[in-house]
């Protein structure tokens, strides 16, 4: 992938993040019935359709909600060792999210 795509992406991620379409229209609702026949094959459909039954998140999803709340858990820290425990926690979980965007990016 070239690299303005990617750039393009991390900006969207740091934006959604950030909160900054939390008060869009729409927001929290689906963009698209997931079962209907959208150009995804089968099995891709098939997953979704379940993960959204199951009220399940894509990793990458879970791993940025838990650094978000490590981010912000950091922010409040007052105490040295505690501030130190977190601030691995957040590189651990930044590390972790990155990959899993570099997987969903590499199609896996």
């Amino acid at each position: 992938m070239s690299l303005f795509p990617r750039i393009a992406e991390q900006k969207m991620l740091d934006a959604l993040e950030d909160g900054a379409f939390d008060n869009l229209p729409g927001a929290g609702r689906p963009i698209a019935d997931l079962n209907t026949s959208d150009g995804l094959d089968p099995v891709t459909r098939a997953g979704y359709r379940i993960m959204s039954e199951a009220g399940a998140l894509p990793e990458e999803l879970q791993l940025r909600n838990l650094l978000r709340d490590a981010r912000a858990d950091l922010a409040r820290a007052t105490d040295p060792e505690e501030r130190a425990r977190l601030g691995a926690r957040v590189a651990d979980l930044g590390l972790r999210h990155a990959m899993a965007q570099e997987a969903r990016l590499r199609g896996r």
